[in-house]
């Protein structure tokens, strides 16, 4: 019994870090580019992006929301595991809400 309650913990432990890792990006020098972080810390990291898109998105609810403004940042970086990668950085109002990477060679 107690076997199988270890491999169910180490199931879950595993499960829960590959959850995490999907919305990051590790660069060469380990620092990590993940969500929830500012724009300026992103930029503390990596650098000036290659590319940069502001948009504003507003939809009129009827409540009086404010406008979300997203902007997408575009990298070329090198990754911790070899080779460039590019990487789409999306952030809104000033969060990171997602990080999307691709490997160079497989573009």
């Amino acid at each position: 019994m107690k076997k199988l309650n270890l491999l169910v913990l180490l199931t879950v432990i595993f499960y829960a870090l590959s959850v995490n890792a999907a919305g990051s990006f590790r660069l060469a020098s380990g620092k990590l580019i993940s969500t929830g972080k500012s724009k300026s810390e992103v930029i503390a990291i990596a650098g000036a992006p290659m590319y940069q898109e502001v948009e504003t998105i507003a939809v009129d609810e009827g409540v009086g929301n404010d406008p979300v403004k997203r902007e997408v940042l575009t990298y070329k970086l090198r990754g911790d595991i070899g080779g460039m990668f590019l990487v789409v950085v999306t952030v809104e109002n000033n969060t990171v809400v997602s990080v999307a990477a691709t490997q160079e060679s497989r573009l």
